[in-house]
């Protein structure tokens, strides 16, 4: 054989020889683990959806009527620094019925849904009395605010690695090796479903009254949850 060629060929064989046995070593001892740390949060913040609605033979009648109520709400909105308002649709609709199979036009409807959420419960429930003559109210729900979640996610993670650092030693003793090194890690995280306040239909308070009684407050609380995911390879086994 020529002495180049065989060269090459030992070559080669050793590289898959030290492929294999790196691969092998990468491989040995690897174990997989999760940890997870737990709290319940009280949910601070309100989300009110609020719908106006107007029907009626004449569209832009209807439309201005539903655009005058619009804005009024929006403008008693914007005077709380602590509200955060999006409007989330508007529509307008023809409406009709069926009579003999034909389809007979009989007005319109013009819809606008409006979201207001703020840590504010107190006022977010006094401004849901106050627009009673404007709007009615579709759905209130209660949840964590995004700066408390992030805070308490931050303090959660510490937790649970702090969790899987204590399995990991624990796993590479019981095995009998002297330490591990982190080969993969993820991390997530989760709560119990927000369930909406949702009322079967739009809550339409008096439109003679001067004024509602204020909504007590009951958010109650949710369980946030903290997972990790993740591999490990022990060291120093025999």
């Amino acid at each position: 054989m020529n002495i180049r060629l065989f060269s090459s060929v030992i070559s080669v064989l050793l590289s898959v020889s030290s492929f294999s046995c790196l691969a092998e070593e990468l491989n040995y001892g690897v174990v997989e683990l999760s940890a997870q740390a737990t709290q319940a949060v009280a949910r601070d913040e309100m989300v009110l959806v609020l719908k106006i609605q107007q029907q009626g033979a004449n569209r832009q009648q209807i439309s201005h009527t539903v655009t005058t109520r619009l804005n009024q709400v929006l403008a008693v909105a914007s005077r709380h620094d602590d509200f955060n308002t999006t409007q989330l649709t508007r529509t307008v609709e023809p409406r009709f019925d069926y009579l003999k199979d034909k389809r007979v036009d009989n007005g319109w409807q013009d819809s606008a849904l409006i979201q207001v959420k703020s840590t504010n419960l107190s006022a977010l429930n006094k401004f849901a009395a106050d627009i009673q003559n404007l709007a009615a109210i579709v759905a209130i729900n209660y949840q964590v605010a995004d700066t408390t979640l992030q805070n308490y996610e931050a303090k959660l993670t510490q937790q649970a690695i702090a969790r899987f650092r204590q399995r990991a030693v624990q796993i590479a003793h019981e095995l009998g090796g002297h330490g591990y090194k982190v080969v993969s890690m993820s991390l997530g995280s989760s709560q119990d479903a927000q369930n909406y306040g949702a009322y079967a239909a739009p809550m339409l308070l008096s439109r003679v009254a001067d004024s509602a009684p204020v909504q007590d407050t009951a958010a109650g609380e949710t369980r946030l949850t903290l997972n990790i995911n993740g591999k490990i390879q022990v060291t120093g086994l025999p």
